[in-house]
């Protein structure tokens, strides 16, 4: 016997998961998840555990929703990244809060030009952080890059560290409720294009490369993103990348030793190299419904 749908639709807004759009649901239909499923199960029709992902549990949202099978589908892991569920665009979703999983977007609803964490402030005055999600979406996205990933925590601690204090004020004076990881953002995602790039990877982690030419080229592309003004310290962040890179190239000569691929668990990025069999990247697949 199929369950019917609750009197009053609720749209699902794209990549919302069960946790955020259940409640909504029972609350537009004066209810509880709570009692609304105690009615499935003493009727016959939900007799799982309460779990929260189990199939038959989502199953039954869709049906109560009147969703597409594609609900609550949004992936968990991508290319080895964990993807964390977020706020959705207030704009997009018409004032509707709620969260989802949306690994094709980083911290940018590009659409609205909104800042997506915290209090979602307009980045009309702020174009950089713009152009950059532009390049997240097109340059990492295609390499399994998520927000909070490990690439990008690094990323991001290496842009906080480094960047010019004068550059940092500049940027806080013209958004309203300025944060860190909002002012650095440009120069996260450039960073996380660097430590992602192939050819980068290629070079810096060979062990048979002479130490001084790979630190050499550490320098000169960190000091590229973080440029040598008066007041930078872009030091510090070649000091990170090259800790990264030398955990990798220990890794990959230990490897060597024993005849096995690195297994690189702590920055997910050899995947990107020649020093690991290539593997397609985990495709990432939209969801046809109601988008932020």
């Amino acid at each position: 016997m199929p369950i019917q749908p609750l009197p009053q639709p609720t749209r699902l807004i794209g990549g919302e998961g069960i946790g955020s759009y259940a409640p909504r649901a029972a609350a537009r239909n004066r209810s509880s998840v709570e009692d609304i499923e105690t009615a499935l199960r003493e009727s016959g029709l939900l007799t799982t555990s309460k779990a929260r992902a189990h199939p038959q549990r989502l199953q039954a949202w869709r049906e109560l929703g009147a969703l597409y099978e594609t609900a609550f589908t949004a992936p968990e892991i991508v290319a080895g990244n964990w993807v964390i569920d977020r706020p959705a665009c207030i704009q997009c979703s018409a004032g509707v809060r709620s969260t989802g999983k949306r690994p094709e977007w980083g911290w940018v609803c590009v659409r609205h030009k909104r800042w997506l964490d915290g209090k979602q402030i307009s980045l009309q005055a702020f174009p950089e952080a713009l152009a950059a999600e532009r390049h997240l979406r097109r340059v990492l996205v295609p390499r399994g890059v998520v927000v909070e990933s490990p690439v990008m925590r690094l990323a991001e601690e290496c842009a906080i560290v480094g960047i010019s204090r004068a550059t940092f004020e500049e940027r806080a004076s013209r958004v309203t409720y300025p944060s860190p990881p909002l002012l650095i953002y440009p120069e996260t995602v450039r960073m996380a294009r660097l430590l992602t790039r192939r050819s980068f990877l290629d070079l810096v982690c060979d062990p048979g490369v002479p130490g001084r030419q790979r630190r050499f080229l550490v320098e000169g592309e960190v000091t590229r993103i973080l440029p040598g003004e008066r007041d930078t310290e872009a030091w510090r962040a070649v000091n990170r990348v090259w800790a990264m890179v030398t955990d990798l190239s220990d890794l990959i000569r230990d490897a060597a030793l024993v005849d096995r691929l690195p297994e690189d668990t702590q920055y997910n990025v050899l995947r990107l190299s020649r020093f690991v069999v290539e593997r397609p990247v985990e495709p990432v697949e939209g969801v046809p419904t109601f988008g932020w």
